[in-house]
């Protein structure tokens, strides 16, 4: 069963004949579906060290912040980084995970994700990309099919914005759907390997619409020393 949800989107056809690329197409024709979803852009970046909070100018500390994440991501890159469901106000967790409303056809119902899996990191002067594994991703508790999905962020307005490319997804090889997911990322805990980040999810498909809003924490099971040397050039310190 877990080598059935593991397959790649390339021998997809030979599960079913609705799953080319002929279909797929029209599906994303017939549901109206979307390259990209409208990422709330960030008032202020903030900082922790573990004791408090401060806030920073991303407009001049942006390729600092953007330097951090990719030091992150590359710490982790192949493992799986927890997702919780958080409160903006105080960065505490309140949901293991996320999880949506989707509207799938007869069968109306949440679906979910627990993790990511980040790969293939790269930066530049002023973007950082990668591919994000949705492999987690859950309807009514049972797990479907989600394709990998390509990322770029950049400095945006008062904190960083991840702009991705749009994925395709299966439920029992039956319910057939394109998500379209940004973030609008807004604090890092430089001890602790946590970003936050808010998620615009958006979901079409045939008899399918779904998606929402949800402020995240994602916890980086390694921290690497890049984060806590450079605290005290994000705090004026140094």
């Amino acid at each position: 069963m877990k080598r059935l949800f593991r397959f790649t989107f390339k021998h997809c056809s030979r599960v079913h004949r609705l799953c080319n690329p002929v279909f797929l197409s029209l599906i994303c024709i017939l549901s109206g579906c979307v390259a990209k979803v409208q990422i709330p852009p960030v008032d202020q970046f903030h900082i922790s060290s573990g004791a408090h909070e401060e806030s920073v100018d991303a407009g001049v500390h942006g390729t600092l912040l953007l330097n951090n994440l990719y030091e992150l991501l590359k710490a982790n890159e192949g493992i799986e980084v927890p997702i919780c469901t958080a409160a903006r106000d105080s960065r505490q967790c309140i949901e293991d995970g996320f999880s949506v409303f989707v509207w799938g056809g007869y069968i109306p119902g949440v679906g979910g994700r627990t993790c990511y899996v980040f790969s293939k990191i790269t930066i530049s002067d002023k973007q950082l990309e990668f591919t994000k594994d949705n492999r987690t991703t859950t309807f009514i508790g049972t797990p479907m099919y989600a394709a990998e999905n390509t990322c770029q962020v950049t400095v945006k307005g008062g904190g960083l914005e991840a702009e991705m490319t749009r994925y395709y997804a299966s439920w029992m090889g039956i319910g057939q759907m394109f998500m379209a997911e940004g973030w609008a990322i807004d604090f890092m805990d430089l001890q602790h390997g946590i970003i936050g980040l808010q998620l615009e999810l958006d979901i079409k498909g045939l008899f399918t619409v779904g998606g929402g809003s949800r402020y995240l924490l994602l916890k980086f099971p390694n921290v690497p020393e890049a984060l806590s040397q450079s605290e005290g050039q994000l705090n004026g310190k140094s």
